[in-house]
């Protein structure tokens, strides 16, 4: 049993950890989750800035995001496996500096050729980086309070997606100073790769230095190793963990992609409002409702994982995010009432099912395999995001906008079926 000497936040840390490390771990996540949306905010000024056609531009952001996941799902296994061999701290701070080198240049791109470049780096960096965030908060928590430690990062990510919205005003500021557009984009990007910098800072100073690092994986070959980590899927819990972190991540992808999509398109063509009024009167505050009930179900969640077992917090997770999101196919106006509660109710649900499943994968991942298994758990994820944001984009076009929710409605609950047949075979076994 951990000692007061050894908890932080309520939060039972791992033999080797202290308090420092964790505090300077929550700062990290937060920069790390607000990189997660910010070429979302940023981008579509520069496509403006690059005079790429307007009819071009939609088409244009989604391949670059396709070949970000799709770099995403190629390297976080591998990134895994290495943090296992050298420690996670290297691979964090090498991925915070990759991105924040990426950012940095962005702005710079004169043509789309150069733009793939330096999207690739961004997405190297991405993937080291959101690989070490899921695999450091396991490392450093104890299973017993394992939930809780996911609920505060989780609160932590929620904080971290305000970043992206901040600095979207850079720009402005930087005009009405006297700087044209391009070098007001430009001193946005620099901003986000100072962020980021200050992140691979806090990390090569804050993060344990040892704490994950198996002496036995340096001797093992790289294949050996992602064999193993493939193989831990047999194991029920976790497999489920990583069907978990596939919805989890295309839930997110769903609704930072085509919620606010879907309340503006509402606005301009049903309602005749200018794309402004719309964005600010209908799309900000539903979006910032979502946000806040994110903060709720990451603290709810947390707590209910630390009460319960791993796999029924999955279940729970799962089951209210498929009532919420199927609940969409029932919205004919996005501006009733009565969505006001389910904006609110999809926050709490879509911020459960990542803190669930994350706590799940912790509990699961052996030590010595760790960043491997939760490398493969990533790579699930971004499989959830790539089918969130583009089979999503190509079914809110043909069927309409509340199609993709309700994909991951039904996608939600079958992942909801599966965890209650993998409870019914831990029953009985003191699963937390």
């Amino acid at each position: 049993m951990s000692t007061p000497q050894n908890t932080f936040l309520g939060v039972a840390l791992s033999d080797g950890v202290r308090r420092h490390n964790l505090a300077a771990y929550m700062y990290i996540a937060l920069v790390s989750s607000g990189y997660a949306g910010l070429l979302a905010m940023l981008e579509p000024g520069l496509l403006q800035v690059l005079e790429v056609p307007f009819e071009e531009q939609g088409l244009i952001t989604g391949n670059l995001r396709v070949m970000q996941e799709i770099v995403y799902i190629a390297l976080m296994g591998v990134f895994g496996v290495w943090a296992d061999r050298i420690g996670r701290r290297p691979i964090y701070v090498a991925g915070l500096l990759c991105i924040t080198f990426g950012y940095a240049i962005y702005p710079f791109a004169t043509s789309l050729e150069q733009l793939v470049v330096y999207r690739l780096i961004i997405a190297v960096g991405g993937a080291a980086m959101m690989g070490m965030m899921i695999t450091i908060i396991s490392d450093y928590t104890r299973n017993e309070t394992r939930g809780k430690a996911n609920g505060i990062q989780g609160m932590m990510a929620t904080f971290g997606a305000f970043i992206p919205p901040l600095l979207g005003f850079v720009p402005k500021l930087l005009v009405d100073r006297g700087y044209d557009e391009l070098e007001a984009l430009q001193g946005a990007y620099i901003a986000a790769g100072a962020i980021g910098l200050s992140g691979a800072v806090v990390a090569y100073f804050g993060l344990a230095k040892t704490v994950g690092k198996q002496t036995q994986a340096a001797k093992e070959k790289m294949t050996v190793m992602l064999k193993e980590g493939l193989k831990a899927a047999r194991d029920p819990a976790t497999g489920l963990s990583y069907g978990a972190a596939f919805i989890s991540r295309g839930d997110l992808a769903v609704t930072g992609a085509f919620m606010g999509l879907w309340f503006v398109q509402y606005g301009v063509g049903e309602l005749g409002m200018s794309f402004s009024d719309a964005m600010s009167t209908l799309s900000a505050p539903r979006v910032f409702t979502t946000v806040f009930g994110a903060l709720v179900g990451a603290l709810l969640m947390g707590y209910i994982s630390d009460k319960i077992s791993k796999v029924a917090a999955v279940s729970l997770a799962s089951g209210l995010a498929a009532v919420v999101y199927l609940a969409i196919f029932f919205v004919d106006d996005p501006t009733a009432d009565w969505v006001w509660g389910l904006m609110f109710m999809m926050g709490i649900a879509e911020i459960s099912a990542f803190v669930s499943s994350q706590a799940l994968v912790g509990q699961q991942a052996p030590e010595k395999r760790r960043g491997a298994v939760i490398g493969f758990f990533g790579t699930a994820g971004a499989i959830g995001i790539l089918v969130g944001s583009g089979g999503g984009g190509w079914l809110f076009k043909h069927y309409g906008p509340a199609s993709p929710f309700i994909l991951f409605g039904v996608l939600n609950l079958a992942v909801f079926i599966w965890s209650l047949k993998v409870g019914k075979l831990y029953k009985g076994s003191n699963q937390n």
